[in-house]
């Protein structure tokens, strides 16, 4: 009867202690540090905690999770992103013999199912999951850098809003194991009713394959993962009934990912090769420029202002291409009968390049003339470095078993070449003055503005490697309990 009364505490649930039950609890926390600067910054961390127990043929779990994520950046206004999530979760999984159900609920909201059919012999299983629930991705501010009365923050908040399906198959014949997986997920475009929001509309599909062969002291694993992305956002001032769109940004991406594991008691090696690449295209038609800000200010603040305030309005076409090799080893030694003790230390190399191309078009409207200034940019990443991670586990073993972990990891660069230049260097471009798309006089201005380019190597800081080893920490802490 014990175990049944620790299950009452830990979900909720009664079972009758004639049953067969099984219990497993944990809770981890964790957190990242991947850069803190002046002008940039990125962090996150994350709690969990999570129970689970069978009675024969239903798995029934329940979770609770925290996690924040943090970031910063600085160019000529500050932009600040935080997005904080508790997540409680339950669900439960009904094992028949040639069917399994489960379904899962949790506070985002969100609900999935999953419908699964599979050989009495193992040799072969297929199932299908839908899901359909809505996330708050966090919120965006931005603040310019010197404060005034006109304008001193824009606060808006991102939900999105989600339609998951997936099929999977998997084939065991000996000890060869064969899967594979397509899943895809939309996003629906949802106006709530709020001053300031970002509205997406987003299709991603993700296709993977894996196959592992089992032997008799390890395993060997290996896949493909390639995934692609269209994701359009807009950003949306909400006045009364007029709602004013001032950013639109339609991005496309994809992910090519392959990746090999072997697996032994003590030893576990791994080596990884993903390339990204994305575009994001301009829109030349009125009212779908990149971003707008003139068009984020209320209708009393624009009446208030001069008229060549925050007139100009951005368009932005940019490529992505990076790509990264990642490959090391860990290994863990058990000491200890009663009480077992677990030091482990992996160790892994990374090489990583990159570039972004950004092609700027600045439109500035006073009165009657439109001027234009193109800006192009160049951004070059190469880096050579590892990724050193210690830890360790302490587990009492008995009729209730408790495992204390921990562990930390640091980012160790031996080599960075960052550059940032303007790739119109010593090149000179006037500013055409055009009439405005808004009045119908013939009498426009001339001006003319010339871009320099200068090398900017190492823009990040003066020595970028102590940088990164300053920042690149996390560390984690994990408690497990079983009975």
């Amino acid at each position: 009867m014990k175990s049944a009364r620790q299950i009452i505490i830990a979900l909720g649930l009664a079972a009758n202690a004639s049953l067969a039950i099984s219990n497993t609890g944990l809770a981890d926390c964790g957190g990242l540090f991947l850069l803190h600067m002046s002008d940039k910054q990125f962090s996150a961390k994350s709690c969990s905690v999570r129970d689970s127990f069978t009675v024969n043929n239903f798995d029934v779990y329940g979770a609770f999770h925290h996690i924040a994520v943090q970031s910063r950046y600085s160019e000529n206004w500050h932009m600040k992103s935080l997005s904080r999530l508790n997540i409680g979760s339950a669900g439960f999984t009904s094992h028949f013999k040639y069917v399994s159900l489960g379904v899962n609920v949790n506070t985002l909201p969100f609900v999935s199912s999953t419908l699964s059919f599979h050989r009495e012999d193992s040799l072969f299983s297929a199932s299908a999951s839908i899901a359909r629930g809505s996330v708050e991705l966090g919120n965006i501010r931005w603040m310019p850098k010197q404060e005034n009365d006109i304008i001193n923050l824009i606060s808006v908040d991102w939900e999105t809003h989600v339609l998951y399906r997936a099929l999977s198959a998997e084939s065991k014949i000996n000890n060869h194991y064969v899967s594979l997986s397509l899943t895809h997920v939309k996003t629906l475009p949802r106006n709530p009713d709020k001053e300031y929001y970002i509205r997406d509309s987003a299709g991603v599909l993700v296709l993977n394959g894996n196959y592992a062969h089992k032997f008799n002291h390890s395993r060997l694993d290996a896949g493909y993962t390639f995934a692609d992305a269209d994701i359009t956002l807009y950003g949306i001032y909400h006045n009364e009934n007029s709602r004013k769109r001032f950013l639109y940004m339609p991005l496309e991406a994809t992910l090519h990912l392959l990746y090999a594991q072997w697996k032994q008691e003590l030893l576990h090696t791994h080596l990884e090769y993903a390339h990204i690449s994305g575009k994001l295209h301009s829109n030349p038609n009125r009212f779908f420029e990149t971003l707008a800000p003139n068009r984020a200010l209320p209708p009393s603040v624009l009446k208030g202002i001069s008229f060549a305030f925050l007139q100009k309005v951005f368009r932005v076409d940019a490529d992505l291409d990076a790509f990264a090799v990642i490959g090391g080893a860990s290994y863990r030694r058990h000491f200890g009968h009663r009480y077992i003790f677990t030091p482990s230390a992996e160790l892994d190399f990374f090489g990583a390049s990159g570039k972004t191309e950004i092609d700027k078009d600045i439109e500035t409207t006073i009165l009657t003339s439109h001027q234009h200034y193109d800006e192009k940019i160049l951004r070059r990443l190469k880096s050579i470095g590892s990724v050193l991670s210690l830890g360790g586990e302490i587990r009492k073993n008995g009729p209730v078993s408790i495992a204390l972990q921990y562990g930390i990891s640091q980012i160790i660069p031996f080599y960075i070449d960052y550059r940032d230049y303007n790739a119109n260097e010593n090149k000179d471009e006037a500013s055409h003055d055009k009439p405005s798309n808004q009045s119908g006089s013939g009498n426009s201005g001339s001006q003319t503005s010339s871009t320099h380019s200068e090398d900017k190597k190492g823009t990040l800081e003066k020595n970028v490697p102590k940088l990164l080893f300053r920042n690149g920490f996390a560390t984690h802490l994990g408690v497990s309990v079983q009975f």
